[in-house]
């Protein structure tokens, strides 16, 4: 199932079957191991308009939780099911599948947190968190650095300094996880305690958006936040970067960022959602594609789930 979050709506792209419409969806995260409370759908939860999350159902929505706020960001899974969700300010929440909101405290006492300084804005932002299958937390402050939780929130440890400024941040089995950075794609292969860079291959290092498909990853990069010159790459961890789509079929440049949450991947299959209102899907590892959506909104987020 391949979902698509626009500022208008959410579909299921292989069904073409919209679950909702007149809502942003700000984030969308699934547990294939949870039981989702409604429906045969697994764990699927999205968070819409900054300040709900909804569990997704076969054919519906069904609300879980209204926040006290409109300022929710970003959102993952945990392994018990929980949600764990970043708001404005860099604070971190949970939300139980009661639908019970318990702030993340710890997080607002790290050491250093009175140096952050978001320069494009006046508010830090957790503009991307996950969690790996073994419940590691990963939170990404814009612009505080990159922080992990190996206990469930109770402490953390800073793992990339603020100076990487991360964009994104996704996490795969056996301890790897992958940024995209405005430094160029970074991976670790032990949750984050090592770190290797690279920016080869890639015609500017500013990147956005990453996804991690095993060995195999897919990233976004661009000349800057203003830029108009924004292209997806692929390699596999350690080898050169190369454009996607040589095989045809995806645009070689696009004239915006292919942003936080725009491009996902698994079992080989990729897609790409684009601010202009398009989906592009890949069936080989991104060297051929296909135009299988258009007209939409603003994508902001797309997963296989």
């Amino acid at each position: 199932m391949l979902i698509v979050g626009t500022t208008t709506h959410l579909e299921d792209l292989d069904r073409s079957y919209t679950f909702a419409l007149d809502v942003y969806v700000t984030a969308l995260s699934a547990n294939p191991s949870a039981q989702s409370l409604v429906g045969s759908a697994p764990g699927i939860c999205v968070l819409l308009d900054g300040e709900r999350i909804d569990r997704v159902d076969d054919v519906d929505l069904a609300p879980l939780v209204s926040l006290s706020t409109t300022g929710a960001q970003s959102m993952a899974t945990t392994a018990t099911g929980d949600m764990l969700v970043g708001l404005v300010g860099a604070h971190l929440v949970t939300v139980s599948l009661a639908g019970v909101i318990s702030p993340v405290a710890s997080f607002d006492s790290v050491t250093g947190r009175d140096t952050w300084q978001n320069p494009a804005g006046s508010e830090l932002e957790l503009r991307s968190i996950a969690v790996t299958n073994d419940d590691r937390w990963f939170a990404t402050v814009h612009v505080g650095g990159v922080w992990r939780s190996d206990d469930q929130g109770r402490s953390w440890r800073n793992v990339l300094p603020p100076e990487t400024d991360v964009h994104e941040i996704v996490t795969g089995p056996n301890g790897r996880v992958a940024v995209a950075a405005a430094v160029g794609l970074g991976w670790s292969n032990d949750n984050g305690d090592t770190w290797q860079w690279t920016t080869e291959g890639l015609h500017a290092p500013y990147a956005r958006a990453v996804a991690l498909d095993g060995d195999a990853a897919y990233v976004t990069a661009s000349t800057g936040p203003e830029t108009t010159d924004g292209r997806l790459y692929r390699c596999t961890l350690g080898s050169t970067l190369e454009p996607c789509g040589t095989g045809g079929g995806l645009p070689g440049s696009f004239p915006f960022n292919l942003d936080t949450g725009s491009v996902t991947a698994d079992s080989g299959q990729v897609a790409l959602g684009t601010h202009d209102g398009y989906v592009f899907h890949s069936r080989d590892g991104g060297s051929n594609w296909e135009r299988i959506a258009e007209g939409m909104q603003p994508v902001r987020i797309l997963r296989y789930v």
